[in-house]
């Protein structure tokens, strides 16, 4: 970082710019070593039409029911953060079967219908491990698949659905693309069309690509799980951060004024239910889904989430106070990780040195800001050289 110490002092430049544009190029960095890689993604698009194809073979007891393979959750919306203490990510899918629900007089069965046959497989039935609403497939070191069955809500119409909850021993409310839809509406990014039959995972999104509203939601997880790396129980699942950043964003063009924004919010929400009640976080499309049901009658858990946003506000306005880089990197650090903030801070440095030596490196007459050369209203930086001249 010593290429950039003689030009900053404090937060500000030496001419009293704001470092926030280079924050927010930390941010976007650290949310490109956070999300699945490219080669993983491949490997999940392959291996979830290997596995939708299997579903819907000929001879598959789900067959006959013509089954809709897509993906949901955070691989649909381009928010996904690997996780803190293990390679694999948590990829979701939704296998929506074209049957009436009425016909399971048990919920349970149509999860065991979905079992027996990915059981069935000779590889997939040593993989997989029955969850509360999915079958999960595990692939050691890469990711695993939950997988969850559904059937179309006659009742709620559209694309909602139901899915079988083995606590509750009932059906549950959902649906996963009206959601996507209504997220993607909000980063305003033009939703993709949903298909019939086995859906294609969108397209991985690059951090330059992504509108502010996805890296925020990336952050906002990687804080979260670090702040809960002791806590997992009461940790807020990455549903209801999503939402409520979504709700809260305000089409900001910078991911630090937008999680600036939504923590802002978030906590003006706190506050009018404090001190007895609890943030209701509904499925925007599916009202009868209360994404945040745990925080009924599980009261340390919400408290856990009011502290977890209120640390977090604080800390995000000290990172917009710090005086000097390093001392920028050492909050983006607590908040993110040590690991990926020292890589991005270190890959920046050495970006900003090679344009130095090359002589490509401006800064900009009107902000100050150091800048690729090639325009008028920008003076060139000399080469240093470190041996006088």
């Amino acid at each position: 970082m010593d290429v950039y110490k003689s030009r900053v002092k404090g937060g500000r430049m030496d001419n009293g710019v704001s470092l926030a544009p280079q924050i927010d190029s930390y941010l976007k960095g650290i949310c490109e070593k956070l999300q699945i890689r490219p080669s993983q993604h491949e490997r999940a698009e392959e291996r979830y039409h290997t596995v939708g194809g299997w579903l819907n073979a000929e001879g598959s007891q789900l067959a006959i029911y013509q089954p809709v393979i897509f993906p949901q959750g955070s691989l649909r919306i381009g928010t996904t953060v690997r996780p803190l203490r293990q390679n694999e990510f948590d990829l979701d899918f939704v296998c929506e079967l074209n049957a009436d629900w009425r016909r399971f007089r048990n919920p349970i069965g149509l999860l065991d219908l979905l079992e027996q046959r990915i059981r069935d497989h000779k590889l997939y039935g040593a993989m997989c491990e029955r969850k509360n609403r999915c079958i999960r497939i595990y692939y050691a070191d890469d990711f695993y698949m939950d997988i969850l069955p559904a059937c179309p809500d006659s009742e709620a119409g559209g694309t909602c659905l139901l899915v079988p909850d083995c606590e509750a021993r009932d059906w549950k409310g959902s649906n996963p693309k009206g959601y996507a839809e209504w997220f993607e509406s909000r980063a305003q990014k033009k939703a993709v069309a949903f298909k019939r039959g086995i859906e294609p995972i969108p397209n991985q999104e690059s951090a330059d690509e992504k509108p502010p509203l996805k890296l925020a939601v990336q952050l906002l997880k990687r804080a979260r799980d670090i702040m809960f790396a002791k806590d997992l129980e009461n940790a807020p699942i990455s549903i209801v951060l999503t939402t409520m950043a979504a709700n809260h964003y305000r089409l900001e063009s910078s991911v630090n004024m937008a999680i600036a924004n939504v923590l802002s919010g978030i906590m003006t929400e706190i506050k009018a239910f404090s001190p007895g009640g609890r943030i209701v976080v509904c499925n925007p499309s599916n009202s009868d889904e209360d994404l945040s049901e745990r925080w009924e009658n599980n009261r340390e858990a919400w408290q856990a989430f009011v502290s977890f946003i209120n640390t977090f506000y604080q800390q995000w306005q000290v990172l917009n106070q710090k005086r000097g880089i390093d001392a920028i990197a050492d909050v983006l650090e607590k908040l993110f990780g040590e690991e990926p903030t020292k890589t991005v801070v270190k890959e920046a440095a050495l970006a900003t040195q090679a344009k130095r030596v090359a002589g490509t490196l401006s800064v900009a007459k009107s902000s100050g800001i150091i800048v690729s050369s090639g325009t008028s209203e920008a003076t060139r930086i000399r080469s240093n050289t470190f041996y006088g001249d």
